[in-house]
């Protein structure tokens, strides 16, 4: 799929557009393609959006084909009605119920209670593991589009950046974990053969779902123990879930300990922050993510630091 047009939107949103652009795709979606249909299998391609235009031998074709089909139709109908004209033995009438019936008394099944994690009311921690219930993979972003950001010792992505720490490896080896992000620049350090810490700046799109900070924070927590990340995921307990700012720009922060049975750590899990960030542009949200070894706690203190030194551009 090399030629630039408007696409159905690979996200997945029935009757929702998205356009690429040869190399990656846009973070907004529409429902109303402009110009009209474009070429096949796509809405308004390079052609500006005008589809290709049927030669008067073909629409003289379909027309003959549509009044065939009519008459098809017409004497179809005609047998089914002839059919049900023959005397049958009407079948005994069913009786109606009794109007006088008293509704179900029965007591519903109880649910119990949800698994689902959700924001604490107070905005502090949980203090109370949650098991994770399955989850699809988030897998409606691309996160290898990126914007032009200056060259220095910052690492850039959804107009956020943070300070690359000595001894860490930029571009990390994780971006493509980011499936449900966009522009993001992210590093990491090597933990254990398989296992790195890592953080991450990039964009999530309001047209893929992510249309607030808080709501965007939780969203991507889930996305993230549906990705390649995490296995085995077994519970979740949120130690911070508050409204927070970068740069004066309003945001939210969600910080997790997540415990894994991953067979590729031997920490058992992850300290997990997703801070998102309004910078009031209307179709997209900046995030910063990142996370630290359990029991690690030159690497927390360290993410602390990260966190607190975010930067807008």
């Amino acid at each position: 799929m090399s030629e630039p047009g408007w696409y159905p939107d690979p996200g997945g949103r029935s009757g929702h557009y998205r356009f690429w652009d040869g190399q990656a795709w846009g973070l907004s979606t529409t429902s109303e393609l402009p110009g009209g249909p474009g070429p096949a299998g796509s809405a308004g391609g390079a052609d500006g959006g005008r589809g290709p235009r049927r030669s008067r031998g073909l629409r003289i074709g379909l027309a003959a084909t549509a009044a065939a089909v009519v008459l098809v139709l017409v004497a179809v109908g005609a047998l089914v009605l002839r059919e049900r004209s023959r005397a049958t033995v009407d079948p005994a009438p069913v009786p109606a119920p009794s109007v006088t019936t008293p509704p179900s008394t029965a007591a519903p099944l109880p649910t119990g209670p949800s698994t689902e994690p959700g924001p604490d009311p107070s905005g502090g921690p949980s203090g109370t593991p949650s098991p994770v219930p399955s989850a699809e993979p988030c897998l409606f972003g691309s996160p290898y589009s990126r914007q032009d950001y200056p060259r220095d010792d910052r690492v850039h992505g959804g107009s956020l950046s943070f300070p690359l720490p000595a001894g860490w490896t930029y571009p990390g080896r994780q971006v493509d974990s980011f499936t449900w992000a966009y522009d993001v620049g992210e590093a990491d350090t090597q933990v254990q053969q398989q296992w790195y810490s890592t953080y991450a700046v990039g964009a999530v799109s309001v047209a893929d779902g992510f249309e607030d900070p808080a709501g965007a924070a939780e969203r991507m927590m889930g996305c993230t123990l549906a990705s390649s990340l995490y296995r085995g995921v077994t519970s979740r307990t949120d130690l911070v879930n508050e409204e927070t700012s970068v740069g004066g720009y309003p945001a939210w922060t969600l910080r997790s300990e997540i415990r894994a049975d991953d067979p590729r750590t031997t920490s058992g899990g992850d300290t997990v922050q997703i801070t998102v960030v309004d910078l009031d542009s209307g179709e997209a949200l900046a995030f910063f993510w990142g996370c630290a070894p359990l029991g690690d706690a030159a690497l927390t203190a360290q993410l602390d630091e990260v966190a607190s030194e975010l930067e807008v551009g």
